[in-house]
């Protein structure tokens, strides 16, 4: 091989070796930009979740303070300054109360009318007929129950699933990324990744950032949606039972 072969396969080989190294750059390079969007949508959902879990339970006071005719407690907010586990925390503390209000009402409610309280709770009791005892409740009770409506709210809330649909706090303090800052979660990917080394004491790829969060998000979604499906349940409940009441 002449020294002009030579040089000509050195170069077909440099150009051979530059192409393969701008492949992989654009392919990792891709795949980099593939993990940001992934971890921006996590956090984004992580976010979601934590304040939809506010809204469900100040929708679920809203219905108490209606039908109890009475406050049992001040609308709750999430707050962006606080962490994740501090904002789940004073949830917590809520959600107790919606459900000890709702289990002394119904223990109220058994106490003084057994007979119509088994009607109000037995789900095979037709709705027509749950009207009229409701009504009839509410008349030998002289409205201490609240207003027509409230033993029925009060009764189905105390019988669902409404504890085992709380943050659950002792899972969340396992996780180093609970100590994140609500308001956080809406930085950019290479912020939130910083954070999460910060949080972590130590450095993270994307590929564990995204991991950590989803992690959390896996803790939260699951129960937040059931919460969600007992409020959505609750509300279409009342909203049949009022609108056969006022048919009445």
């Amino acid at each position: 091989m002449n020294s002009s072969q030579a040089s000509s396969n050195q170069l077909m080989e440099l150009f051979q070796n530059e192409k393969i190294t701008k492949i992989k750059s654009w392919f990792f390079g891709k795949e980099d930009e593939s993990k940001k969007e992934e971890l921006i949508r996590s956090t984004q959902s992580l976010h979601h979740y934590v304040h939809k879990y506010f809204s469900i339970t100040n929708r679920l006071l809203e219905i108490l303070n209606t039908h109890m005719e009475r406050n049992i407690c001040p609308a709750v907010s999430a707050n962006e300054n606080e962490s994740i586990e501090q904002n789940c925390a004073r949830l917590r503390e809520v959600m107790c109360q919606i459900v000890d209000v709702c289990e002394r009402e119904e223990k109220h409610c058994k106490s003084i009318a057994p007979d119509l309280y088994e009607k109000i709770a037995f789900s095979m009791v037709s709705l027509k007929d749950k009207v009229t005892v409701i009504k009839e409740l509410h008349e030998n009770t002289m409205g201490i129950l609240g207003n027509v409506l409230c033993p029925l709210v009060t009764v189905q809330l105390a019988r669902s699933d409404l504890r085992n649909v709380m943050p659950p706090l002792e899972e969340l303090k396992s996780l180093s990324a609970s100590s994140f800052v609500l308001g956080d979660l809406v930085q950019s990917s290479k912020n939130i990744t910083k954070l999460l080394c910060k949080a972590e004491n130590q450095e993270k790829t994307l590929d564990e950032a995204v991991q950590l969060v989803q992690d959390l998000l896996s803790i939260l979604r699951e129960p937040c949606d059931s919460y969600d499906d007992i409020l959505t349940e609750v509300e279409a409940y009342v909203s049949i039972i009022l609108k056969k009441h006022k048919a009445q």
